[in-house]
């Protein structure tokens, strides 16, 4: 199967690009244990112009909660949360959790229980 050279209307090294840099700023967050919000990150992620709460910024999440669940049994993007409300991700957050087997039955408690992992795992990685 050939590889799309788009990905969401943008070149895939450029989307490439910008995923590894939303990684790196989640990672940041991580270690620092803290959450950041959709706007914030789509203006510390510069290789493409993201909106928040668009489709490419969605798809872009779920590619790096899928990876890092295969890598490390983490969703990273959990560290990503809306600004106002109950300050917890998107609907969309959740539906993709259950698409990777997770009990979501208690959003909230799951939601808790998974940054916390993910403040556990990278605090004691190094770079």
């Amino acid at each position: 199967m050939v590889e799309k050279s788009t990905r969401w209307g943008f070149e895939r090294k450029d989307w490439d690009d910008a995923k590894r840099q939303a990684k790196g700023v989640l990672v940041a967050h991580a270690r620092r244990r803290e959450t950041t919000t959709y706007s914030d990150l789509c203006t510390e992620v510069t290789a493409i112009h993201l909106r928040p709460y668009s489709w490419a910024l969605m798809a872009m999440l779920g590619e790096v909660c899928s990876e890092e669940d295969a890598e490390r049994g983490t969703m990273l993007a959990s560290l990503v949360t809306k600004k106002g409300g109950d300050g917890m991700p998107g609907a969309g957050y959740f539906k993709h959790a259950e698409r990777l087997g997770r009990d979501v039955s208690d959003p909230r408690a799951f939601w808790e229980s998974e940054i916390e992992k993910i403040f556990d795992i990278w605090s004691k990685e190094t770079e």
